[in-house]
């Protein structure tokens, strides 16, 4: 009553506060001014009173207000109040305009309403207007003595404001940067600076994201988000669900494109500060990929930040699990661009970071690398893998019995490894630990023979010193085929034999016997065998071949050199191929002494070997005068040729020293006889192969 009267004798009344306090909140600088109201301006209160200042209207300046939630401070505040609600315990106003500078968000102008408990200290308030970019934000919040909370309703915000604002709000979000816009509904608790709990249900669209390393990214990403988050005793308690079914996203190294395959997923756990994230489930649905469900603890500091992981695979669907989760893997090997489909299910254990289990069901899978080094059709079957650790003891603590891992079975339709036909085979193995075991013998179909697998063991598997051996029989493939498979010029002939103690150590195959074969109505052995890097980019071969009583006519019409009738012996010593292309050898072939064979060699061939000996030009002038001309082939006594390769260059010799210095690489016999004896002894590899091709594609010299 007494201030009804004062106010009705006052025209207007303004006081100073130096410092005004609430729970979680601090004004100081405050000018407040209050005047007479118009008649039009009187209000009442919920009772039908009229309240002690309701002919009041106020305007207040704040020179610094502060939420001890936040490090941002709001200055030049002004709040006008055209109409002044008081009682004895409310000061409020329902139409109130705000301006001030937000912080970061600068200027602004809202409008609302605001309540001040005068005996509690509590502060309510609605906001409207508040602008963060193009877009619009809706506040209410309440600040009492127990506690805050605050609703915040955004309309298409961008992100990189808001990613700023949480930041500068102490919420516990990841570094990163952000471009995009956000529609959401946000709610949060807490008390003084500390936030209890919060609620968001996003819309986000076209998101531009990623973090300080560059190991975290998306592009023109839109996604639903809903995310409740709790404090616990030790970090925050959480429940998400998100959906996607436009742009990308990159998690290192895995490249995600929801447009082609849409991901739904919903996780619950535990997140310690910035380092532990217990995922206590989790189920994900990636269209056309996977789904899978399960748990899973990271330690996201450690070199191996998955610790723990309990994965049931419901489907692993391909190709798309292949492009989405496996090619990023591969781009820096040979699988790096397969054709796959089928589909994977099965479980999966890891423990203190060490996979402990694997169980896998293979439903028609298929598998091509493009370039016939690897493919697999139709692999179906289960796979069992177990870490090997023994089970716990009982109470009496009697020793503990080890786990043995279910066997497997695999089989498949057909394939082709290194270009090679496989048709269909069936293998059943046990795999536990680094170790793998062929339960019994299998055989795999191979061109047109087979590989008699009879004993097959891997130990180490994974490690520097991985190793195998292998027992096993070749039934006879034609030659043919394999020169085909292999690109090679084709002939005749089969090979085949037994395969014993074929042994890799660190990536290095050795062969323990001599590999024989049947060609060319004589034989040829591989012995001293050793392959390093048999998968990678840059294979090496290393063999030591022997040939013996080869029928030389079968030869060279296999390589179009010209006629030679006779035998061939000779040896291929130290043979280093890098992939796959001789880098050196130490070569020599010759007539055999034993042979007793008619001897014959055409103009052509007599041409061909003139020429890599360098005396091409004096045989084909030999043969193109005189009486030479006139016969199409010769006798000769015997034959030979050997090259020692070192540095790209071939060393030369003949079957004989010559006169002048030369070698014979031809010694004639009888008539018509001719001799073709070289002069160069130091050849260009690459330009003798590039001769050696041209003369075989050739048809050779016309003599008239």
């Amino acid at each position: 009553m007494l201030l009804a009267t004062w106010v009705g004798a006052v025209d207007e009344l303004s006081f100073e506060v130096e410092r005004v306090a609430g729970a979680g909140w601090l004004a100081e600088g405050i000018v407040i001014r209050l005047s007479a109201a118009g008649p039009n301006e009187a209000g009442s209160n919920e009772t039908g009173s009229t309240e002690l200042g309701a002919s009041l209207k106020a305007a207040a300046t704040i020179a610094r207000m502060k939420m001890t939630a936040s490090a941002q401070e709001l200055r030049d505040l002004k709040v006008e109040c055209p109409a002044v609600q008081v009682t004895d315990a409310t000061l409020a106003c329902r139409n109130a305009r705000i301006t001030a500078r937000l912080g970061s968000l600068g200027a602004q102008t809202l409008s609302g309403q605001v309540a001040f408990g005068r005996r509690t200290g509590d502060l309510t308030m609605q906001l409207r207007g508040l602008r963060i970019g193009r877009g619009s934000v809706e506040l209410r919040g309440e600040l009492r003595p127990v506690g805050w909370n605050v609703r915040a309703q955004l309309q298409r915000v961008p992100l990189d404001r808001l990613v700023g604002l949480a930041h500068e709000w102490k919420l516990p979000v990841p570094p990163f940067t952000a471009t995009g816009e956000a529609t959401l509904t946000l709610s949060a608790a807490g008390s003084g600076a500390e936030l209890r709990q919060a609620r968001v249900q996003a819309q986000l669209h076209e998101v531009t994201a990623n973090n300080e390393a560059g190991s975290v990214a998306t592009d023109k990403l839109s996604l639903s988000l809903r995310a409740d988050l709790t404090a616990a005793a030790r970090g925050w308690r959480f429940q998400t669900e998100l959906q996607s079914s436009s742009g990308q996203a990159y998690v290192q190294p895995v490249f995600l494109d929801f447009g082609a395959h849409a991901l739904q997923a919903q996780v619950a756990g535990t997140w310690s500060g910035e380092d532990s994230l217990a995922i206590e489930r989790f189920d994900v649905e990636h269209r056309d990929v996977a789904r899978a469900r399960g748990s899973a603890t990271l330690q996201l500091s450690a070199a191996q930040p998955l610790q723990a992981l309990e994965l049931q695979l419901q489907a692993l669907k391909f190709p798309g699990a292949y492009t989405s989760y496996l090619q990023p893997l591969l781009l820096d090997t040979n699988f790096k661009a397969l054709q796959t489909s089928g589909e994977i299910s099965g479980d999966i254990a890891v423990a203190a970071g060490v996979p402990q289990r694997l169980n896998l069901r293979f439903a028609d899978v298929s598998v091509d690398d493009g370039r016939r080094n690897l493919v697999i059709e139709g692999l179906n079957g289960d796979w069992h893998w177990l870490e090997g650790a023994a089970a716990p003891g009982s109470a009496d603590d009697e020793p503990a019995e080890p786990v043995h891992a279910p066997d497997s079975t695999l089989n498949f339709r057909g394939g082709t490894l290194l270009n090679l036909a496989l048709g269909a085979s069936e293998l059943r193995f046990n795999t536990q630990g680094r170790q793998l075991r062929l339960l019994q013998p299998a055989r795999i179909p191979l061109l047109d023979g087979a590989l008699e697998l009879e004993s097959f063991r891997v130990r180490n598997a994974g490690l520097p010193d991985v190793a195998f051996l292998l027992d096993a029989t070749l039934q006879p493939i034609s030659v043919q085929q394999l020169c085909k498979a292999f690109g090679w010029p084709e002939f005749g002939g089969r090979i085949g034999g037994k395969f014993s103690k074929l042994r890799m150590r660190q990536g290095v195959v050795t062969l323990g016997t001599t590999l024989q074969a049947q060609v060319f109505d004589g034989s040829v052995r591989i012995s001293d065998l050793r392959l390093e890097q048999p998968f990678g980019q840059w294979p090496r071969f290393y063999s030591n071949i022997e040939l013996d009583n080869l029928d030389l006519e079968l030869v060279t019409q296999a390589f179009s050199f010209g006629r030679i009738t006779g035998r061939l012996s000779g040896a291929v010593n130290g043979l280093q191929l890098f992939n796959w292309t001789p880098v050196a050898f130490d070569a020599r072939l010759f007539t055999p002494p034993q042979d007793r064979s008619r001897h014959r060699i055409s103009q052509r061939a007599v041409e061909n070997i003139g020429s890599i000996g360098g005396g091409g030009a004096g045989v084909t002038a030999a043969l193109s005068s005189g009486f030479l001309k006139f016969f199409d082939d010769f006798n000769y006594d015997r034959l030979g040729l050997s090259c020692r390769l070192e540095n790209e260059v071939c060393h030369l010799e003949g079957v004989a020293p010559a006169p002048n210095g030369g070698y014979y690489l031809v010694k004639g016999k009888g008539l018509p006889r001719i001799d073709v004896i070289g002069g160069t002894r130091r050849v260009d590899w690459p330009r003798l192969v590039g001769q050696l091709i041209a003369v075989t594609q050739s048809q050779g010299p016309v003599v008239k």
